[in-house]
């Protein structure tokens, strides 16, 4: 089992149909994008990767400790997620 942690969402400052998601892995065997794909399109959730990796610093901005992997996505306002929330799959 793999899970995230929700630690920031913003609202796009170049287009406001989108928010930008930030989630940290808490937990799993790392990082399967076709996985957490599935998951959420099985969810109803319509997200793009945008980013992955481990960060080099602190990002405290978005919720991102020094050696975290974390990714960013992209996602329809209407997700439904909040910051805190962890997602399990």
């Amino acid at each position: 089992m793999t899970s995230l942690k929700i630690t920031d969402i913003r609202k796009s400052c170049c287009n406001s149909g989108f928010d930008l998601i930030t989630a940290i892995f808490l937990s799993g065997e790392g990082y399967d994008a076709i996985r957490i794909t599935s998951f959420f399109e099985r969810s109803g959730f319509r997200l793009l990767f945008l980013e992955s990796g481990t960060a080099e610093e602190e990002l405290p901005a978005i919720g991102v400790r020094q050696g975290d992997h974390f990714l960013r996505m992209r996602a329809n306002p209407d997700h439904g997620l909040k910051v805190g929330e962890e997602v399990r799959f």
